[in-house]
């Protein structure tokens, strides 16, 4: 690709000054010169050359203008069908050469190839106007350089054309010096001058409004503006579908100009404009606020424009509307924010998994832990009975040997059974004694049920696992479990109805119970209450959980069933436990009810249906 975005305008705004700033000077000569480095220069070329039909009947083809062209060739006249320049003003086609043209059956020059450097690929127009051939064009590439391709022999016809009519209008504008110089002689043909002159006048009018037509077509506001007053020459007609208001508006009033731009942009603006005078070249992108009130992302690239004497004459630049190209920026950060979020709670919800299967992991430990230690327990719970009865029968037979001491004649062993008792201390032992065996088998009773609640609560059960359960019991059982997150911070206050047995999943409402529990002590801080109530309600029963915590934020409320909805600190809860509570409930066609005030506390009421085929 030759040319792209912006770059592309300002070669044409350049070649638009050249041709405005050369057509007036007599010099053809470096007219054409100029021209042909800005187009070797625009296609990035090492050289090139421009040839131009010369004579009354323009029928001689004459080299104007080279560049890297060894000495003497510009000036010199091309002969008919020979090389490259015959070749295509005699088929008038556009032409892509690669290598050494010396093979080429097309061409033939035998001086060519000795005279100058190989190309490694050539592009070749001829220059037609209005069908008219006035001559040709070339520019070259050397062996260093990529190669051209028949994409930039195409894209580069509309360039080409370009310079065509700036050509056209040099040379028009020179015939008609040369004509009016020929009439100027005589009085008689004054008129006749005055005459051909308005002609060309026509001519170069047409060919500017041509001109003014194809800027007009372009997608970008091409304008110019006075460097002092910053009051607006020329500007394209593009201008009213991107800024919404007409060029002769932005004319007529030059405060408009700034007046649009979005007031945090407007004081960037005018300072890059204020230093163009020293920088020469500015690029900024601002917004403008459209008279129906659409915002618009500009890019702006302008440029000063000096006289021989350095003295700036005018603004000019080039504004391209790059909305869409901003929005999508805008859409793709705020998609990778939105990646880096979903990221970040995937990884916090990959954490809250890992815990949630650590917890499972713990649960079948706990199971196994409990199956294991119930059989040592049964052990020293039955050996402590045994021990009991026969501490019992040892006290009881002491009891006789103490009846029995004063019988006893010899008062040596009376004097050391006397010191025994003493230093065992006796009758301490035998009240004692007694006390500590009631305590064991008392711990090891607890100790027992303990494993026992475990085992029950550990064992999930399946959905199939449905039975005829007291949740009183189960409600027991769990206290017994959370005993120790309860015991330091809260009292539990139990007031239980008369509440029949229901069909359930014992095992799974026990877990809901945990995790009422659980986050009633949790919201605790120190001496509260924790207060369970039960009773029936037509044909369900009813379970309430209440604390006296700090409570649930009313933002919160609607979320606090949510997956992996939790207001502990991190590494402090799942976030699953309410969720699953929910679920269960759900499950047994019941429902779960949250009452919450912050600094008062919270009730859970559950309400389940106590036979599952009736509520069904």
């Amino acid at each position: 690709m030759l040319f792209s975005g912006s770059k592309e305008l300002s070669w044409i705004y350049d070649l638009y000054q050249l041709g405005q700033s050369n057509s007036t000077k007599g010099d053809s000569g470096s007219v054409y010169h100029q021209l042909l480095c800005h187009v070797v220069k625009g296609f990035k070329a090492n050289t090139g050359s421009l040839a131009l039909f010369q004579g009354d009947d323009y029928s001689t083809l004459r080299i104007v203008a080279g560049i890297g062209l060894p000495e003497g060739r510009v000036g010199r006249d091309i002969k008919q069908n020979v090389g490259v320049y015959g070749w295509v003003t005699e088929h008038k086609k556009a032409v892509l050469l690669e290598g050494s043209i010396s093979d080429d059956p097309r061409f033939k020059n035998p001086a060519v190839k000795k005279e100058t450097p190989t190309p490694r690929s050539s592009l070749c127009w001829p220059l037609l106007s209005s069908g008219r051939l006035i001559g040709a064009i070339c520019v070259n590439r050397l062996d260093d350089e990529v190669t051209y391709s028949e994409q930039d022999l195409e894209n580069g016809q509309p360039l080409i054309n370009l310079i065509t009519l700036v050509i056209d209008n040099i040379r028009l504008f020179n015939d008609q010096r040369q004509k009016i110089s020929e009439l100027a002689t005589s009085n008689e043909r004054y008129i006749d001058a005055n005459l051909k002159q308005q002609e060309t006048h026509q001519l170069l009018a047409a060919s500017e409004q041509r001109l003014n037509d194809i800027l007009d077509s372009l997608d970008s506001v091409v304008w110019s503006m006075k460097p002092d007053t910053l009051e607006i020459i020329y500007i394209n007609k593009v201008v009213e579908d991107i800024f919404g208001y007409k060029g002769t508006d932005l004319i007529k009033s030059p405060e408009l100009w700034l007046s649009i731009v979005h007031p945090n942009d407007r004081p960037r603006l005018e300072n890059n404009m204020l230093s163009l005078t020293t920088t020469g070249a500015q690029k900024i992108t601002c917004r403008i606020i459209r008279p129906d009130g659409e915002l618009r992302w500009l890019f702006h690239h302008m440029r000063v424009s000096k006289d021989d004497f350095g003295a700036a004459i005018s603004i000019d630049g080039i504004t391209v509307d790059v909305t869409e190209h901003k929005l999508a920026e805008d859409l793709l950060k705020q998609r990778n924010k939105d990646l880096h979020e979903a990221f970040d709670k995937i990884k916090e919800v990959q954490g809250q998994l890992v815990q949630s299967e650590k917890l499972a992991s713990v649960g079948q430990l706990a199971a196994g832990v409990a199956h294991e230690i119930n059989n040592p327990i049964g052990y020293i719970n039955s050996n402590l009975t045994s021990l009991k009865n026969y501490v019992e029968d040892l006290l009881e037979l002491v009891a006789l040997y103490e009846t029995a001491e004063p019988a006893l004649a010899d008062p040596g062993q009376l004097g050391q059974i006397e010191s025994c008792k003493q230093q065992i201390d006796l009758a301490f032992l035998k009240s004692d004694v007694l006390d500590l065996l009631e305590e064991s088998l008392e711990g090891a009773s607890r100790v027992k049920k303990i494993v026992q609640d475990l085992k029950d609560f550990s064992h999930s059960g399946s959905d199939d696992d449905w039975q005829w359960a007291n949740l009183q019991a189960g409600l027991e059982s769990t206290l017994n479990i959370v005993n120790n997150e309860i015991k330091y911070k809260a009292k539990v206050v139990k007031e239980y109805g008369n509440i029949p047995e229901i069909k359930c999943l014992p095992h799974q409402l026990n877990q809901v119970f945990m995790n009422l529990l659980v986050n009633a002590a949790h919201a605790i801080e120190t001496e509260g209450v924790i207060t369970i109530r039960t009773g029936t309600e037509n044909d369900h029963i009813w379970i309430e959980i209440s604390d006296n915590g700090k409570g649930i934020a009313p933002e919160h409320l609607n979320k606090i069933f949510d997956p992996f909805f939790t207001t502990k600190p991190v590494g402090k809860g799942t976030g699953l436990g309410l969720s699953v509570s929910y679920s269960i409930i759900n499950k047994h066609k019941g429902k779960i009810i949250l009452d919450s005030r912050v600094g008062e506390g919270t009730t859970f009421k559950i309400l389940l249906p106590i036979d599952q085929a009736v509520a069904a």
